[in-house]
């Protein structure tokens, strides 16, 4: 069941979130950053922003446990048009990648979006997350021209892209 997160959920987000960048990121990121990354920080800030209600989050539960949660709203972009949305997150427990969970999520989100009156969506993902890039390519997402930033995380220097989506398409 795909449905709103509550407070209740920030621990299972912040846990997710935590175990994610520490499994999907271990090669790109430095293991030092990477091992610092605290559930309790996460899932204080998580509680608070879902406290106010003004997270555009969703969790996907099974049996009472969260498996994956996402993250929209409208785009942060400077150049997006107030028709544009954008995913700021989506994860999904290691244990449970490529098994149609992401998938449930997006597809999810997606008619949200739709609904609220979206035409496109983006997200900014690494250059060197190929598996992120491999699932939001399944998925329809091209990358947009020349739209990419540099950040540091850790001591690690990287590169994001844009990665845009027609709505519906």
């Amino acid at each position: 069941m795909i449905r709103p997160a509550t407070p209740e959920d920030s621990g299972a987000i912040a846990e997710i979130h935590v175990r994610s960048w520490q499994a999907a990121y271990r090669q790109i990121l430095p293991p030092a950053f990477l091992d610092s990354l605290s559930v309790e920080q996460r899932a204080r800030a998580w509680r608070q922003r879902l406290e106010r209600d003004t997270s555009g989050t969703s969790v996907l539960e099974e049996r009472g446990e969260v498996l994956g949660w996402v993250n929209t709203g409208p785009s942060r972009d400077a150049d997006a048009l107030s028709s544009t949305s954008e995913i700021w997150a989506i994860y999904v427990a290691p244990e449970h990648w490529r098994r149609g969970v992401g998938q449930r999520l997006w597809r999810d989100a997606e008619g949200r979006l739709i609904r609220a009156g979206f035409q496109d969506v983006t997200l900014w993902v690494l250059k060197e997350n190929t598996g992120a890039l491999g699932f939001y390519g399944a998925h329809g997402f091209v990358a947009d021209p020349d739209i990419e930033k540099t950040v540091e995380l850790g001591s690690a220097v990287l590169m994001e892209i844009r990665l845009r989506k027609k709505l519906g398409g």
